[in-house]
């Protein structure tokens, strides 16, 4: 398969969650949400989402029992546009995190949204 069809697949079947709903989770430090930032740790530290955990996407399935050891909390996967946290979320839920959902928009539009960001290697 090619990466279109790939795309079209895991966004027919994962969930996604608002820019607003996240925000407000944020903002409510509500800590039955995991949040996985899938980019790569120089894109991270450049700025995530306050109280994200950075997990690249070429490291998810060798990581993710170990990281997220509860595969029943819901557990939110970003990315920069939302494409690789797409394929992410869809690989979280064939590994059984039947509650993972994706970021719609990604972390461009989270930026330019004027939410909060975090610099840095802690979340």
């Amino acid at each position: 398969k090619r990466v279109p069809a790939l795309l079209a697949e895991a966004t027919a079947s994962v969930p996604f969650m608002s820019l607003a709903e996240l925000k407000a989770r944020v903002e409510a430090a509500d800590d039955e949400l995991v949040v996985l930032d899938v980019r790569e740790r120089e894109a991270y530290e450049k700025g995530h989402v306050p109280g994200a955990r950075l997990l690249p996407r070429g490291q998810l399935e060798l990581r993710a029992n170990q990281d997220l050891p509860d595969p029943t909390r819901r557990t939110l996967a970003c990315c920069e546009l939302g494409y690789i946290s797409t394929l992410a979320t869809a690989t979280l839920r064939d590994m059984g995190f039947s509650h993972a959902v994706a970021l719609d928009g990604g972390m461009k539009a989270w930026r330019e949204a004027g939410y909060p960001l975090k610099e840095g290697s802690e979340p």
